[in-house]
């Protein structure tokens, strides 16, 4: 990645919103625990699916927290994305996929970047 655009990413990140900065770090974080866990390689599309698949069956029962997976298993849940990952950790589990699950009426506004 050149220096540029490096920078001009720090400079957007730093425009965001403190929630939305902790989505972003839970996505980042959720990319370095997949390679961590996967010999610095993509998850398998298995995986993948199966998280999306719990996290969508879940929604109503945890949306507007963070979630910690351990593959489909839920290991914690936190109000913020370091709780949730704190607790995996305790759980034994630092490899934990977090991420914010939206509540339903949340889901409309995760268009996209602007």
């Amino acid at each position: 990645m050149s220096v540029d655009l490096s920078e001009k990413i720090k400079r957007q990140i730093e425009s965001l919103t403190a929630h939305e900065r902790e989505r972003l770090a839970a996505f980042l974080d959720a990319l370095l625990c997949d390679r961590a866990s996967n010999g610095n390689q993509v998850p398998d599309k298995t995986l993948r699916l199966k998280r999306m698949q719990w996290l969508k069956t879940h929604r109503e029962e945890y949306g507007g927290q963070y979630v910690a997976l351990d593959g489909d298993t839920l290991v914690a849940v936190g109000r913020s994305f370091s709780i949730a990952r704190g607790t995996a950790q305790a759980a034994g589990k630092p490899n934990a996929f977090v991420t914010y699950l939206p509540k339903s009426e949340e889901a409309a506004e995760w268009g996209g970047w602007s």
